[in-house]
């Protein structure tokens, strides 16, 4: 029987986070192996890549700051207070995680007992329980931050009425019609606003800027392509899961190849989780204020715009439900690996894999060439203009920098 793309993210991530749980660990693995439980619940709980990475940058601001108020790393996202005596960090970084999920997720609450179970057993640190209480703490403090950012009710879009040239309208498709239209109303972490680094609008429709993008997505793009190559249909398939997979598997890769130590795992993980979060709010006030149409409506449109039936032209991935300006999935990686460059840099060499069927890992030598290609992706899939990569990325560098300028820093 084939599986589904969820059935195995689930199965994958299932087995390496326990394989993580159960082997011996330094005090800052800690914190990677209870990031990649995060990710592995937020795909049970088939949270999206907006849910998902607000999930993560919740449950990486509640390490954080408890980790933080034991080791006194540097300035506190929100929480603070010193225990009164000796306390272990490494369980409050554990629990701090264990109850945002179980908080988000009760009906995951046995693997996730078991999972703090089996990371407590690894701690050697004495005052245990002291630790738990910190992270507890800590926990309930961002959870009750957020308990209103406007993450919930999300609603679906429709369409217009009578949609016309260049008009977004829900397209054919697993999700169909639009997801999430309040997520540009979410309450970023760190950036002032939602539309901080709002994009000028595409280029018009008929302009030279707006044809010669269309003419390339038509012709890479398309399904059976003659000019696509193989790497490239490799590139589109490889880079379709959700982007928030993919900037944390770099993420957990860098820690360990790097060697960071708790503190340091702390505030990485924090900063970029929360970058990559905010690049998704920015980039969704984008998509629902332009309501800008997908290439594969685009291709299959009438001249006066409307779209009899999409058999003219077809991408090589399936359109998501959203609306098309600009890109999630370029600007949700930039902002993560703009992270991570800053405190990892460019060169690195990571072997990423991917939820995608059948698809071998790609080994990648810098940081920059796994943002090239995740962007260019969704070129080769079909499903953006090159447009719309270029001014998510551009976002994803704005969000990155003002992350790192706003956020939690380390005491010098």
């Amino acid at each position: 029987m084939k599986r589904t793309l969820l059935t195995t993210t689930i199965i994958a991530l299932s087995l390496a986070a326990f394989s993580a749980i159960a082997s011996p660990a330094d005090p800052g693995d800690i914190i990677i192996q209870w990031n990649l439980i995060t990710v592995k619940a937020t795909k049970i709980a088939k949270q999206n890549s907006n849910l998902g990475s607000r999930t993560e940058a919740v449950e990486a601001i509640a390490v954080y700051d408890a980790v933080n108020s034991i080791k006194h790393i540097g300035t506190p996202y929100h929480y603070f207070v010193s225990p009164a005596g000796p306390a272990s960090a490494q369980a409050a970084a554990a629990q701090a995680a264990h109850d945002v999920l179980v908080t988000y997720f009760p009906a995951q609450k046995p693997w996730l007992d078991s999972a703090l179970t089996s990371s407590l057993q690894g701690i050697t640190d004495s005052s245990i329980e002291t630790g738990q209480k910190v992270g507890s703490a800590a926990a309930a403090d961002i959870i009750a931050l957020r308990a209103n950012d406007g993450s919930s009710p999300l609603t679906t879009y429709a369409g217009p009425a009578n949609a016309g040239i260049g008009a977004y309208r829900p397209t054919p498709g697993k999700f169909a019609p639009g997801i999430d239209v309040e997520w540009g109303n979410v309450k970023p972490f760190i950036l002032k606003d939602s539309k901080q680094f709002l994009p000028a609008p595409p280029p018009a429709i008929g302009s030279d800027a707006y044809k010669k993008a269309l003419a390339e997505v038509a012709g890479v793009g398309e399904i059976e392509s003659t000019i696509r190559t193989a790497d490239q249909t490799h590139i589109a398939q490889f880079y379709k899961q959700d982007a928030e997979l993919t900037v944390n598997e770099g993420l957990r890769q860098l820690a360990k190849i790097h060697g960071t130590s708790l503190e340091e795992n702390a505030l990485i993980f924090a900063l970029t989780d929360i970058a990559e979060a905010d690049a998704r709010i920015e980039v969704w006030g984008g998509k629902y204020g332009y309501l800008f149409w997908r290439p594969v409506t685009a291709l299959n449109a009438e001249a006066d715009g409307s779209v009899k039936d999409y058999t003219k032209w077809t991408p090589l991935i399936t359109t998501p439900a959203h609306p098309s300006f600009p890109s999630g999935h370029s600007a949700t990686v930039t902002a993560g690996y703009e992270v991570l460059k800053k405190f990892f840099g460019d060169k690195n060499h990571l072997v990423l894999h991917t939820t995608t069927d059948g698809e071998p890992p790609r080994e990648v030598e810098s940081l920059s060439i796994v943002e090239w290609e995740n962007g260019y992706s969704r070129i080769y899939g079909g499903i953006h203009y090159p447009f719309e990569n270029s001014a998510a990325q551009d976002i994803g560098r704005k969000v990155a920098a003002f992350t790192l300028a706003n956020g939690p820093k380390r005491n010098r």
